[in-house]
């Protein structure tokens, strides 16, 4: 199962980075043959290896069958229930009538081929995403006959989940040889969540707060294929990098790090960032040490794979990162939704205007005291080990490798913000609390070993009872109780999902669509809200399979496009009085349709500026622009 696992991981990348190359040089239709001829030729071997198979039923394979069942499980339910129907009409809970939908659109774009669109922003660039982990879905979904919900929202997410719990075990096995520690790393990572519970509970007497100390957790992360794809891309570049080290001059274990090593920022870039700048300490050290370059070579060769993934789909004027030191502790003191101390604030401004400075340093430290320990949970428990691994950091690679990545993870969200949305750098914490709960798994399976039987069994469920809480205050927050069951978050009616039907039915693949601007203010108070008058999301896009002028402007922000100038024109076209202010807007869009809800029709009447009604139901408008 180990091979099977670990090789499926290296097979899931390797089959993501042909695809883009076969995109890219639009013979996209080879993916099929390649896809063929790579089952073909590791028919033979995967057969051999499931023979070799040979599971004993026993209480450990009960305990690893039930840890990953139950994880997966819990993962799934975070994600799966959205892009269903009910009664006709799409649903989705939590933030993915957003974020699905904006993954989705993406998947559509790359269906078109290259070179790539912002599907949200028609007629530009598609620059500074990191959009390796919507490239498989989309060509499953291009050549087999799978809906882009069930590949999102459920089929990829299992394969995910799957993935990440087993890079966890086997990764904590190369280190350990311990089946103990391996089984409770793995445990870590799917139900260890943050304190967050606890200040929750004394505020209001409820359970939850899972990033209430900024970092989310391992739990939700299948909500964000990026996030988790590297979450498991991570730890297997640290199992193949152990094999490597174990098997020097193996070539082929070269290339395979390379691979990981250097298409990982084309996932999510935060992670290219702490693995490669762990990896070229640990090279540096080694030439130091032996005057040996094997890391620093696959440093080199993955920081170029690296760069030729990453920068020609980003923009050199974009800044990426900001320097605001301590900004996530300041917030997660002050904000309301958090911390909400104001007073500790307004003591730090005191003592510092005093120049008292053993106070500010003596607040700002119990700030990372509370910044740190409120985000481990539970897997504080891993600083022992920690301790440990840093000691013997200087005699072994890997463990230097694996420290620095722990130190760059903390480290980094603590200096800088990203432009766009800040708090996106928050996502670098992940990678802290992930290989602390490998660490918090030997620490435990290390403390149970030595215990006795009635000690064992009281510690075991004091850590379980502490780390409940934030998996069930997360299902909580999605779904409510099972008597009162929460309604969706946002909804696509049955007749809108006519429209874009229609859409993507009836017009050109490159056809660009004009939505009506996003009202934060509009509120129609619906029990569940048409997804139009929830938030400005890609839907049309992903739905119809067109691009749109714009749309989302969240992640255009994010991504550094300029869109106030479209959003001006938009708010012109559907709330000028003027046909000719009209026809000018119009003009600069090079857009073919104007799609609407009917609450939010333009002002004036479309046929005077002699546009043709395209389509109309109860809902919806469509008309093209001649």
């Amino acid at each position: 199962m180990e091979k099977i696992l670990m090789v499926g991981i290296v097979g899931f990348v390797l089959f993501t980075l042909i695809s883009y190359i076969l995109i890219v040089l639009n013979i996209s239709f080879l993916i099929v043959p390649f896809t063929i001829l790579g089952i073909i030729f590791t028919f033979k071997p995967f057969i051999r290896t499931v023979r070799r198979i040979k599971i004993k039923w026993n209480i450990q394979t009960f305990l690893v069958l039930l840890v990953f069942a139950v994880g997966i499980l819990g993962q799934l339910a975070v994600i799966s229930p959205s892009g269903t129907f009910k009664n006709g009409d799409l649903v989705f809970w939590s933030a993915h009538g957003h974020d699905g939908l904006w993954h989705i659109a993406l998947m559509e774009e790359f269906k078109k081929g290259y070179p790539f669109q912002n599907p949200s922003f028609a007629g530009q660039k598609l620059i500074n995403y990191h959009f390796f982990s919507d490239i498989a879905p989309a060509m499953v979904s291009k050549y087999l006959p799978l809906t882009n919900f069930d590949l999102y929202f459920r089929i990829f997410p299992f394969i995910y989940s799957v993935f990440l719990g087993a890079s966890v075990f086997f990764l904590t096995r190369k280190i350990t040889n311990s089946f103990g520690a391996s089984l409770w790393a793995t445990f870590f990572t799917y139900f260890a969540g943050s304190f967050g519970f606890i200040v929750t509970y004394l505020k209001n007497k409820t359970i939850g707060g899972e990033s209430i100390f900024w970092a989310t957790q391992p739990q939700s992360s299948s909500g964000n294929p990026p996030q988790i794809v590297s979450n498991f891309l991570l730890l297997t570049s640290l199992y193949y990098l152990i094999v490597y080290l174990q098997k020097k001059d193996n070539k082929l274990m070269f290339a395979v790090c390379v691979l990981l090593f250097g298409t990982i920022s084309a996932f999510k870039i935060y992670a290219g960032i702490v693995l490669l700048g762990a990896l070229g300490i640990a090279g540096l050290w080694q030439l130091i040490k032996e005057r040996n370059f094997g890391l620093l070579l696959i440093t080199l060769f993955s920081g170029i794979l690296a760069a030729l993934l990453y920068f020609p789909n980003a923009s050199a004027t974009t800044s990426f990162l900001i320097f605001q030191p301590w900004w996530y502790i300041r917030t997660m003191i002050v904000e309301p939704s958090r911390l909400n101390l104001i007073d500790w604030e307004l003591r730090r401004q005191t003592y510092i205007y005093e120049n008292n400075w053993k106070r500010v340093i003596f607040l700002e430290g119990l700030g990372l005291f509370i910044f740190v320990f409120g985000n481990l949970g539970v897997r504080f428990l891993g600083l022992w080990e920690m301790a440990k691994m840093s000691k013997d950091s200087l005699k072994s690679y890997f463990n230097l490798t694996f420290v620095s990545i722990i130190v760059l993870s903390i480290t980094l969200p603590l200096l800088f913000l990203q432009k766009g949305v800040a708090s996106n750098t928050s996502q670098f914490l992940q990678y802290f609390i992930l290989f602390f709960g490998i660490l918090a798994g030997i620490t435990t399976a290390q403390i149970l070993s030595k215990a006795k039987i009635l000690s064992r069994i009281i510690t075991t469920a004091l850590i379980i009872l502490i780390m409940v809480p934030t998996q069930v205050g997360l299902l909580y927050e999605f779904y409510g109780q099972l008597n009162h069951p929460r309604t969706p978050f946002a909804q696509i009616t049955e007749k809108e999902l006519t429209a874009l039907k229609f859409i993507k039915e009836n017009t050109a693949d490159n056809d660009t669509i004009l939505t009506p601007p996003y009202n934060q203010y509009l509120n129609l108070r619906g029990a569940t809200p048409n997804i139009w008058d929830w938030f400005d999301t890609s839907y049309v896009a992903a739905l119809s399979a067109r691009r749109t002028y714009m749309d989302d402007y969240e992640q255009a922000d994010i991504m550094g496009y300029d869109y106030k100038p479209r959003f001006e024109i938009k708010k012109i076209i559907f709330e000028s009085n003027s046909s000719t202010e009209v026809k000018t807007a119009l003009a600069e869009t090079n857009a073919n349709l104007i799609y609407f809800p009917k609450p939010l029709s333009p002002k004036i009447d479309l046929a005077s500026i002699h546009l043709t009604k395209f389509f109309e139901n109860q809902e919806i408008e469509i008309w093209k622009i001649n």
